[in-house]
C-alpha cells in the first residue's frame, strides 16, 4: 500500500465525524467523500490485480454481517405485518448497507502490519493536531463551530458525542504507538498527542467518553498485571523463592487493584450520577432503555429491522434506546446481539492470544462507550474494530489460514516451494 493512500485513508476516516462540514442538501461531507472514492478505487484495484486472500479476519465479518443483515430482513417482515415499521428505516437500512459494504472492503484491504502502523501514526497526528488548531484558533474557521452551547468542545462535529467517538480509541492507539517506537522524540511526540487528547476528551464534557475510557483503563491496568504474572510463573522454576515471590507478587498485585478499583470506582460512581441528574437525562436514557427492552421483548428473535424502536413514554415511537445493545437487539434481535457479543469476544480474544493487551482494553473501552450511543451504524466505529483485528493477526497466519485463495496466490506459492 503506497503511502498517499495510507495518508488518504486516515484523513478520510477522521473526517468522517466532521459533520458540520457536510452539505445542506445532501447528508455527505468531505470525509464520507474521501471514504466512498477510496472503496471505489479499491474494489477497481482487487477486481484487476486480484491477488485476493480469504483470511479469518474476513470469513468472521462476512458470517457476522451475514447473520445480522439476514436477522434484520426477518425483522422488517415482521415489523411490516405488526404494522410497526420505524419511521427511520430508510436512513437506518442506508447506514448499515455502508457499514457493510465498508466493512467488508476494509477488512479485504492489503495492507501489512507496518502499513496499518503508518495509518495510525497519520490518522492519530492529523486528528490531534486538527482540533487542537481548532480549540486554539475558532475565529479562524468561519465554517466550524467548535463549542457546543458554548460549554463543550465539539470540534469539527455538530455534537460532542460524535467527537467522543472519534477521540474513543486514541489513547490505547497511541499507547499501542508509544510501545512499538524505538526513537526517544518520537515516544515524545506521541505521549504529548496523549495528553492533548486527553484534556479535548474532558473539554467535549461526554460522560459516555468518560466511562468508555475509564473502564478500559481498569482493564489495561489489570491485564498488565496478568500478563506479568504469568509471564514470571512460565519463566521461573517451581522452587520455594519463586513461591514467596508469587505470593509477594500477588499480595502487592491486589492491593494496587483495590486501590485503583475504589479510586476508579468513585469516579465512575460520579460520572454515572452526572448522567443521570444532567438535566433530567438520566431519567430521559432510563425511560429509553426501558422502553427499547420491552420494544425487543415483541419480537425477541429477529427484531423488527432497521430504525429506532423505543420511545420516552412508550415502545415503538421510533426513538433510539441511545445504547448499542438494545437498539441492535430492536433491529436485529437477540440473533443479531449473540453475533456482535461473538464479534466482540473474538476480537477480544484474538488481541490476547497475541499478547497486545492494549487492543484488548480498547475494544472494551469502546464496548464502554458504546453502552451509551448506538454506533453500529458508523463507519469508522468498523474502521477501529477492523483495525484491532488487523493488528492483532499476525500476517503468516493469515496466508497460511484455511481459508481459500485466489488462483494467483496458489500459483506463487507453488513456485515458493520449487525452491
Amino acid at each position: 500500500m503506497t503511502n498517499l493512500e495510507i495518508i488518504w485513508v486516515a484523513i478520510a476516516m477522521a473526517l468522517t465525524t466532521a459533520t458540520q462540514l457536510r452539505l445542506t442538501f445532501f447528508p455527505l461531507g468531505p470525509g464520507d467523500f474521501m471514504m466512498l472514492a477510496w472503496m471505489l478505487f479499491l474494489v477497481i484495484k482487487l477486481l484487476i490485480l486480484g491477488g485476493h486472500v480469504i483470511t479469518p479476519i474476513t470469513k468472521v465479518m462476512f458470517w457476522f454481517w451475514m447473520v445480522s443483515l439476514t436477522s434484520m430482513t426477518v425483522g422488517v417482515l415482521i415489523a411490516e405485518s405488526m404494522g410497526l415499521t420505524s419511521s427511520e428505516f430508510s436512513h437506518d437500512a442506508q447506514a448499515f448497507t455502508l457499514a457493510f459494504v465498508f466493512s467488508m472492503i476494509f477488512v479485504n484491504s492489503q495492507m501489512s502490519k507496518k502499513d496499518l502502523e503508518k495509518l495510525l501514526k497519520v490518522f492519530i497526528s492529523f486528528t490531534i493536531i486538527s482540533l487542537l488548531i481548532i480549540i486554539l484558533f475558532p475565529s479562524s474557521l468561519p465554517l466550524i463551530t467548535p463549542w457546543y452551547g458554548g460549554i463543550r468542545f465539539t470540534g469539527w462535529s455538530k455534537n460532542p458525542n460524535q467527537l467522543g467517538l472519534l477521540l474513543s480509541i486514541i489513547p490505547f492507539w497511541t499507547l499501542y504507538l508509544i510501545n512499538i517506537s524505538k526513537n526517544k522524540w518520537t515516544k515524545i511526540w506521541y505521549i504529548s498527542l496523549l495528553i492533548i487528547c486527553l484534556i479535548m476528551g474532558k473539554e467535549t464534557d461526554s460522560d459516555a467518553l468518560i466511562i468508555g475510557w475509564s473502564i478500559g483503563i481498569i482493564a489495561l491496568i489489570i491485564l498488565i498485571m496478568e500478563q506479568a504474572h504469568l509471564k514470571t510463573f512460565l519463566n521461573k522454576k517451581n522452587n520455594r523463592r519463586f513461591l514467596v515471590y508469587k505470593k509477594i507478587m500477588g499480595l502487592c498485585a491486589l492491593i494496587i487493584l483495590v486501590i485503583l478499583t475504589f479510586v476508579i470506582y468513585e469516579k465512575l460512581n460520579f460520572v454515572v450520577a452526572g448522567v443521570y441528574n444532567k438535566s433530567s437525562q438520566g431519567d430521559t436514557r432510563l425511560n429509553l432503555w426501558i422502553n427499547g427492552i420491552a420494544a425487543i421483548f415483541h419480537s425477541p428473535v429477529f427484531g423488527f429491522g432497521p430504525g429506532g424502536h423505543s420511545g420516552i413514554k412508550e415502545p415503538f415511537l421510533s426513538f433510539e434506546a441511545h445504547n448499542t445493545f438494545i437498539d441492535w437487539g430492536g433491529s436485529s434481535g437477540i440473533v443479531g446481539v449473540i453475533s456482535y457479543i461473538a464479534l466482540l469476544v473474538w476480537l477480544g480474544w484474538n488481541a490476547w492470544r497475541n499478547e497486545l493487551i492494549v487492543m484488548v482494553a480498547a475494544v472494551i473501552s469502546l464496548v464502554g462507550f458504546s453502552m451509551f450511543h448506538y454506533v453500529l451504524r458508523q463507519p469508522i466505529f468498523w474502521f477501529y474494530l477492523i483495525t484491532i483485528a488487523k493488528l492483532s493477526t499476525p500476517a503468516l497466519k493469515e496466508s497460511n489460514s484455511l481459508g481459500n485463495v485466489t488462483q494467483g496466490t496458489k500459483n506463487r506459492r507453488r513456485r515458493l516451494l520449487r525452491y
